[in-house]
């Protein structure tokens, strides 16, 4: 048996392997026989069927598991234990040639960690979103609650305000003939006018109307094709508006609670009845809301500062396994199967380049990893622990860990987690980072968004 090891580009390479027919012979034997045992063929004893009868009949289809089975043999005895280099990914069969009683001859393709020098990035900048909750935030928040809370009370013959609610029915119209279009129709919509999803051509049209008024309206033609809430459709193209006639069903109006001690206990179930110690605890729930957005934010910015100093190759198998892990995300979604009309193929090169991202960053994660000597301890673990329990008085840190400690998979993402949370944390204190307010920082991603669509062909 021989074997050869090329590089087949920076991140890849290839084992050929050249076996003879006595090499894979004993595995042969030893397949047919185990073959043999479960065949009942008339005239023999069953499992006492001659070897070459059962070769004549099943020989085919075990040699090619056989030359399968001994190919990854090789592979794991010549590469994964041999350690000249260490594979990344799985290892892909890319040519099998072997016909019964014959040579084999194989190819391997596999990835390997590219040689990643890490740059300095003391001189980097970054920004660092830094939003100091005001009492206007809060009084927000209280509003947002008492909005939920309220009741809906009929409105007579009061026309409709900019907050009020709303049941209409469109029927589209042929501007042509001036006719409903049958089966065009949507019956018993309902939504606060002061919907941001809701889109402003119908917002504008129904403030002013009353229960029973019908009129007619040009609204924006994919009103249907991309469902983003009440009316609220994306409208990315020039082409012409369609006529719709609306006709509105009800209006009713919302009647606030008071912020009393019944609310109060109400929206917190319980746990608080003081207005000014609600008030309190909302302002600690949005100064943390406000640091968690923060902090997923210069996360997002440490990547892309990383990815952009570090263009190094990925190798296909990483690649490859992040898009089966995408495709894997959208059975999960649709109770495990892929749907109907899914194209897998064309999904997998529309998200190609994130997938090429992910791998990168897992690379250069990797390589900081290495290089600053990050661990994960016993201690690191039990805070993780903590922190999942924190808040919640129905489960303890005990239940947390004995969930996570069955099963296996689930530590390993932690572990992985927690990683990721060292590499962070270390790249901000290397990083220049820049504080910004949130004004400044909803300017700086609108312009990168405008630069970003700029350069997309």
């Amino acid at each position: 048996m021989e074997t050869t090891l090329s590089k087949a580009s920076p991140v890849e390479y290839e084992l050929e392997i050249h076996a003879t027919a006595e090499d894979v012979e004993p595995k042969l034997n030893d397949a047919l026989k185990e073959q043999r045992k479960q065949m009942d063929v008339e005239g023999f004893r069953k499992g006492k069927a001659p070897l070459g009868l059962v070769k004549k009949m099943h020989g085919e289809a075990i040699g090619v598991r056989v030359a399968q089975e001994l190919v990854q043999e090789i592979f794991e005895d010549e590469i994964e234990e041999g350690g000249e280099v260490d594979p990344l990914g799985q290892p892909e069969m890319t040519s099998l040639d072997y016909e019964l009683d014959g040579d084999l001859r194989a190819t391997i393709r596999f990835g390997v960690r590219p040689e990643i020098d890490l740059q300095d990035v003391s001189s980097e900048q970054i920004s660092k979103l830094e939003h100091e909750v005001t009492d206007e935030d809060v009084e927000d928040e209280v509003e947002r609650l008492r909005t939920e809370e309220a009741d809906l009370l009929p409105m007579e013959d009061e026309p409709a305000g900019e907050t009020d609610f709303v049941n209409i029915d469109l029927q589209r119209i042929d501007p042509q003939t001036d006719t409903p279009i049958i089966g065009d129709k949507d019956e018993d919509l309902t939504f606060f006018l002061d919907d941001e999803r809701l889109k402003e051509e119908l917002r504008e049209a129904l403030i002013g109307k009353t229960t029973g008024d019908t009129f007619r309206v040009e609204l924006p033609q994919d009103l249907h094709e991309h469902d983003h809430g009440p009316g609220g459709h994306d409208h990315d193209h020039d082409e012409e508006d369609r006529l719709y006639e609306v006709t509105v069903n009800d209006v009713k109006k919302r009647d606030l609670p008071p912020i009393d001690a019944a609310f109060v206990e109400r929206v917190t179930e319980g746990e608080f009845d003081d207005p000014d110690a609600f008030r309190a605890h909302i302002r600690e729930r949005l100064e943390a809301a406000w640091e968690d957005r923060a902090r997923e934010m210069v996360q997002g910015e440490i990547i892309d500062k990383m990815l952009e100093l570090h263009p190094v190759p990925v190798p296909e198998s990483v690649i490859e396994s992040y898009l089966d892990s995408f495709v894997n995300q959208v059975k999960q979604e649709n109770d495990g199967e892929l749907p109907n009309d899914f194209d897998e193929e064309h999904f997998r090169q529309r998200n190609r380049r994130d997938a090429e991202n992910q791998g990168r960053w897992m690379l250069i994660r990797d390589k900081i990893v290495e290089e600053e000597g990050i661990e994960v301890t016993d201690e690191d673990i039990q805070a993780f622990f903590e922190e999942q329990a924190e808040g919640d008085d129905s489960v303890s840190v005990e239940q947390i860990e004995q969930f996570y400690r069955q099963m296996p998979q689930m530590m390993g993402r932690v572990k992985q987690q927690i990683l990721s949370d060292k590499v962070y944390d270390l790249l901000l204190e290397r990083f220049d980072v820049q504080p910004k307010s949130r004004e400044e920082f909803e300017e700086e991603m609108q312009q990168q968004r405008q630069s970003r669509q700029a350069v997309t062909p």
